[in-house]
């Protein structure tokens, strides 16, 4: 069964995720992508993002929302959480998209609202939260957790049995080593080497990786 679906967020990540669904409706048609969602006061009803329209704010999917699913593209991960928590409790159902070329243990668990870019690893027995999005070239050890809403952007690698917190950033290319807890909200920063437990709410650069409040 095809799926009508919307993204919601018309930036670099948005655009991202439509040709992935190009790229999947080539193999198999599993979507037909109707267009984005964005607040953006740039966007008007002759707006089109790469051949796609814009439909209006997030509030246009409140009235399709028994035939339309959604998938937030929005990067910045407290932004994203605010948004898929308030229309989820307003029945909206967001959907996973999973890029053709990621590879998954079949003992991983996914939430919903992912998305999987390009070549991401996922190995077994990890644990992905709702809301997720994990950019090209992740791979993830085993028994990772990740919170709900966490973003991680390109070649990043995540040992075995760290866990990630709710809403966190990572930056491209950073390294986990294994067993390590990053809390809620913090942000990692592209490049660093993290060899120790990140608190909640912190910003840590560097090999070795180390807080920089001034980036708080």
């Amino acid at each position: 069964m095809v799926k009508k679906i919307v993204l919601i967020g018309a930036g670099g990540f948005g655009r991202e995720v439509a040709h992935m669904i190009e790229s999947i409706n080539k193999r198999e048609k599993k979507y037909e992508l109707l267009g984005f969602l964005d607040d953006g006061k740039q966007f008007n009803h002759k707006t089109f993002i790469n051949g796609y329209p814009w439909l209006g704010d997030r509030n246009w999917i409140l009235n399709h929302k028994d035939d339309v699913v959604c998938t937030c593209t929005v990067g910045e991960a407290s932004i994203k959480a605010e948004i898929q928590r308030t229309l989820t409790q307003q029945g909206v159902q967001f959907e996973t998209i999973i890029a053709p070329s990621v590879g998954i243990s079949g003992c991983a668990q996914i939430g919903n609202g992912c998305v999987l870019y390009w070549n991401v690893g996922i190995s077994v027995n990890c644990t992905i939260g709702d809301g997720v999005l994990l950019n090209d070239g992740v791979v993830l050890g085993h028994d990772v957790v990740l919170g709900e809403f966490t973003t991680i952007m390109p070649g990043t690698r995540i040992s075995g049995e760290c866990t990630i917190g709710k809403e966190v950033n990572i930056g491209g290319a950073a390294f986990i080593v294994p067993g390590k807890k990053v809390g809620d909200g913090a942000r990692i920063a592209a490049g660093s080497i993290v060899f120790t437990n990140v608190k909640a709410g912190t910003t840590v650069l560097g090999n070795p990786a180390k807080r920089m409040q001034e980036l708080e």
